[in-house]
């Protein structure tokens, strides 16, 4: 305890000296708020949810060291040569560091870093996931029920009023007055294909807001896919997967906050 306290006297002590002020400390880890903003920067979010995320990062980065966990030299070329080739010239991947506030050691730090949280995901998180036969089984039933393709006619509306105006004095040649498609379920936005494939053939649907405009949809018809054994398999593994892994890995980062000091200033 004394030495946890010694190191934030002397993270404060050094901090106030700089306009680079530490906001939180987790562990022995120190969040300045430079490393916030730049965060921010790069992925495009707003401090708070910055901040957040590097509170995760410094959590399980304070615990991958506490459970020894290494990087070697040649695992750290070997991730710097894959983000390489992501640009098209060596000249823009130094470009791009330069744009982030960052030379390559720093960068080469953060790799190291980013290898170590990867190392501990996999023994805590991803060694405890498991997934059955049943599970899978049922997951494909509701992926076939979902793959279909869907003939609809929809209108855009710019408020609810007019939108359920036209809903209560509808009749068949309205659909000249509406655009038709004819779509797969994975080609349409997730909001439209919730109310659509719960509707009826030949039925107009309620009212629906999208942002700030409002839709009405009419269903012609759906036709059921086939879908090849192995990609129905493949895809409902992956989304159990997905599922899985959210809750173990809130649960293991609500742990790790419990043994962990957090400061945050």
């Amino acid at each position: 305890m004394r030495n946890n306290l010694l190191l934030i006297f002397n993270l404060l002590f050094i901090s106030s000296f700089t306009q680079n002020r530490i906001v939180a400390i987790v562990g022995n880890k120190p969040i300045f708020e430079s490393d916030i903003i730049k965060k921010s920067k790069i992925e495009n979010i707003d401090y708070s949810t910055s901040l957040n995320l590097l509170i995760e990062e410094r959590l399980l980065l304070y615990w991958a060291e506490k459970e020894n966990i290494e990087v070697k030299e040649e695992e750290i070329k070997s991730e710097i040569e894959k983000i390489k080739k992501n640009f098209s010239k060596r000249e823009d991947f130094y470009n791009y560091l330069r744009n982030i506030g960052m030379n390559i050691f720093q960068f080469e730090e953060e790799v190291a870093n980013g290898i170590k949280l990867k190392k501990l995901i996999k023994e805590k998180i991803i060694k405890e996931i498991q997934i059955t036969l049943v599970e899978i089984s049922e997951e494909v039933k509701k992926i076939e029920l979902k793959y279909c393709e869907y003939e609809f006619y929809f209108k855009w509306f710019d408020t609810k009023e007019n939108c359920e105006n036209f809903i209560e004095r509808f009749n068949v040649d309205d659909l000249k007055k509406m655009e038709y498609v004819k779509l797969k379920s994975s080609e349409i936005v997730e909001d439209i294909l919730n109310v659509i494939e719960h509707m009826e053939k030949e039925k107009l649907s309620e009212p629906l807001q999208i942002k700030e405009k409002w839709m009405v949809i009419y269903l012609k018809e759906k036709i059921p896919l086939e879908i090849e054994k192995y990609k129905k398999y493949k895809e409902a593994k992956d989304r159990i997967f997905k599922i899985k892994f959210a809750l173990l890995y809130n649960e293991y980062i609500k742990k790790l906050k419990n043994l962990t000091q957090i400061k945050i200033f």
